[in-house]
């Protein structure tokens, strides 16, 4: 509106000065409506009708110039071009096809009005250098403002995805998370379970112990059994409870040296009250430290819900194979079971979020999902092959440290 005011103010005062009232009474005319939009708007009356209202004003202004200072040769059919091409690359602006579609008519009405005579030019050659001038003054000023509306376009815009962005890792994030605890909730029982086994060791070594030291002769006889038996129970749970704290451990750092190798061991140990069940587990892991930067704790649960995964897709008994390998400097995780294995159509879309083929109620289909995204952010790849009724095989590859 700033920009409205000072045009026709001092475009007005040139056509005055030069004694054209052709030229200066429309564009005084125009100046005259543009202060009562300006009161109206702080009148709270809509912006957008104020907006249209300006937009026809300055039309009529600049179609009245550019009619009698020289038709379509004049300098100021610029301004029908320059900013209505501005007005499409600017989304905010509203109404703009309507904007455009008028300076089109307005630069076809200026051309037949042209050719048939009735445009004419009151400038005298003295004056066309600096009237060019004022319009090319204009033109610019024109591109400029856009130029200012587009930074701060762009600048709001992004402000907005790096708040939708923000948004997204903590609902991400939470989601994770989320998981994880749903993950915990499936494991308490058989990690209780397999808990109290080493206890009940430690207890029944301890009440041997009880029992032998009431009687001296028998001790030396008694203890080193019972010890090595209190002792084989607290290295159990210990690996138990460990497996558990690296799984359970909640930190964004992404530049944590871990061994895979630790890990995957750490998620067998988490699952061996389920896998015991469904048949054997093979190891077949290289004999050195396979070490990636990353987070442990979201690796953690990456790999236990393919191993998950495994587990589940044998019906009855089977074998489930963990392998690792380093080619090098790539490290390579191979998971396979002999289950029930997946079928074409669904091979696409195990990625995807919430999609499952279990019964309602017993999956979320957030467990690959989550699991692709976990080895995505530690710039890893995973492939699936599986053929239905033979089994499937994870293979995930990263770079080795």
């Amino acid at each position: 509106m700033i920009s409205a005011y000072v045009a026709t103010l001092v475009f007005g005062s040139f056509y005055f000065f030069v004694d054209i009232p052709q030229l200066h009474i429309p564009t005084f005319s125009a100046f005259g409506l543009f202060v009562i939009y300006g009161i109206l708007s702080f009148l709270k009356v809509k912006l957008v009708i104020l907006f249209r209202l300006s937009i026809l004003t300055a039309t009529a202004a600049f179609f009245n110039q550019v009619f009698y200072t020289g038709g379509i040769s004049s300098i100021g059919i610029g301004e029908f071009v320059i900013p209505p091409l501005l007005a499409f690359f600017y989304r905010p602006i509203k109404d703009r096809y309507y904007f455009m579609a008028l300076c089109f008519i307005c630069i076809v009405a200026m051309w037949v009005l042209t050719f048939t005579g009735y445009a004419d030019n009151l400038l005298n050659d003295s004056l066309q250098s600096t009237h060019g001038l004022m319009c090319g003054l204009l033109i610019f000023t024109i591109v400029m403002i856009y130029s200012f509306l587009f930074r701060n376009a762009l600048v709001v815009k992004n402000k907005k995805i790096g708040e939708s962005m923000k948004k997204l890792q903590e609902t991400t994030h939470k989601l994770i998370q989320s998981e994880k605890m749903a993950s915990l909730g499936m494991l308490s029982a058989g990690v209780a379970h397999e808990i109290n086994n080493p206890l009940n060791f430690i207890k029944g070594g301890i009440e041997v112990l009880e029992e032998g030291l009431s009687n001296e002769e028998n001790l030396a006889f008694e203890s080193d059994p019972c010890v090595h038996v209190i002792k084989e129970g607290l290295d159990r749970a210990t690996v138990i409870v460990k497996s558990l704290n690296h799984f359970s451990r909640e930190t964004d750092s992404m530049n944590e040296i871990c061994d895979l190798n630790v890990i995957l061991n750490n998620s067998l140990v988490m699952l061996q009250p389920r896998l015991k069940y469904k048949g054997k587990v093979v190891k077949e892991l290289v004999d050195e430290k396979l070490l990636v930067v990353g987070n442990e704790g979201k690796l953690h649960q990456a790999f236990l819900n393919i191993i998950s995964n495994a587990e589940q897709a044998i019906e009855k008994k089977g074998t489930v194979i963990v392998r690792t390998t380093k080619t090098g400097s790539r490290i390579n995780v191979e998971i396979s079971d002999d289950g029930v294995g997946i079928s074409k159509e669904h091979l696409n879309k195990i990625s995807d979020p919430f999609f499952t083929t279990k019964p309602v109620g017993q999956g979320t289909g957030l467990g690959l999902s989550i699991t692709y995204k976990i080895i995505e952010d530690h710039h890893g790849r995973i492939s699936v092959d599986s053929k239905p009724g033979k089994g499937s095989t994870f293979n995930i590859s990263f770079s080795a440290l």
